[in-house]
């Protein structure tokens, strides 16, 4: 038997096939929160399926539980739930994603690196570290 999530991240997935465009005005909130209650769900699948969704959508109310789905025990969920932070782009989830980069597995560590590249490459906001040098003080280079 299919679960709400499933069939809701189905759905999701269909609109997105036909180029139906998502937009989080589009989609009922109570869409939303069944797919946030969604990330809690004991079936780790269930889960993962649910912040794919919610990346997909890309609303900002649900920002607090893809967070909080960063604390999973499963890994692909971590990392789903790093991607549909990424799409989101919001400036809530930086301190979160910046904790995942000392995640014990490399794969979460990279999606948290690619996610935070994708929130500040996209321009909305400043650089935390402008100064593009690593090294304060170069030394020239003798020739």
């Amino acid at each position: 038997m299919l679960t709400s999530a499933k069939i809701l991240a189905a759905i999701v997935f269909l609109a997105s096939l036909v180029g139906a465009r998502l937009e989080a005005q589009t989609i009922p909130t109570a869409t939303i929160t069944a797919l946030v209650d969604a990330l809690k769900d004991s079936d780790a699948d269930v889960r993962k399926q649910a912040a794919w969704a919610l990346g997909r959508i890309r609303s900002e109310q649900s920002v607090d539980g893809l967070i909080a789905a960063m604390r999973d025990a499963d890994q692909e969920v971590r990392k789903q739930a790093i991607w549909a932070l990424g799409r989101l782009e919001s400036p809530k989830a930086v301190d979160a994603l910046t904790a995942a980069l000392k995640d014990n597995n490399t794969e979460v560590r990279r999606s948290a690196a690619q996610a935070l590249a994708q929130i500040y490459g996209s321009g909305r906001f400043p650089n935390p570290n402008p100064n593009p040098n690593p090294n304060p003080n170069p030394r020239p280079r003798p020739f």
